[in-house]
Formats: C-alpha cells, sequence, structure tokens
C-alpha cells in the first residue's frame, strides 16, 4: 500500500458557494445554486457554529437546514466574518 503524503490528500464535503434572496430578519426565501432558483418552503433547524475565535482565520456560522419547494432538503450557512451564503451536503 502506497503511504499517504500531503499531496495525495483532499479535502472532502467543501461548502459550495450560492445565491441567497433573504426576508427582512435575513433568513433564506430562495436559493440560486446549480443554476437554478429554488423557494424555500420551510426552515427546519438553524443553529451557529464558533469556533477558533482566537485565531486568525476563525469560523462563524449560522446554519439553515431547509426545505424546498420540490420537497428536497438542503443545508445551507451564511459565514458571519465575511457575509457570503454556501451549501453544505450532508
Amino acid at each position: 500500500r502506497k503511504k499517504a503524503s500531503p499531496d495525495s490528500i483532499r479535502a472532502l464535503n467543501l461548502p459550495e458557494l450560492v445565491d441567497v434572496e433573504e426576508d427582512e430578519h435575513r433568513r433564506p426565501v430562495s436559493v440560486t445554486f446549480r443554476s437554478r432558483r429554488r423557494k424555500v418552503v420551510s426552515i427546519e433547524d438553524t443553529w451557529e457554529v464558533v469556533d477558533e475565535w482566537w485565531r486568525p482565520n476563525s469560523v462563524a456560522r449560522r446554519y439553515y437546514k431547509v426545505v424546498l419547494k420540490d420537497g428536497s432538503e438542503l443545508a445551507i450557512f451564511r459565514n458571519l466574518l465575511r457575509d457570503r451564503w454556501y451549501e453544505q451536503q450532508a
């Protein structure tokens, strides 16, 4: 078996940048990803992750588990430090 090297290691499940339309409370009402706009019909869960606040590359995210009009579920989050939205596959 070949030994793993730093060049052969790759990240899995990387977040993907998405476009999100928000309501007046900054909650998602539609998500555009993979070239399609999809309406959010419900927000099933929401949570925040704040980690490594003492480091230059700290993490501050607000996650939403949403149900789309077609019935599919999606996990999206707002990067609270950079004010950008991402999809995170479960």
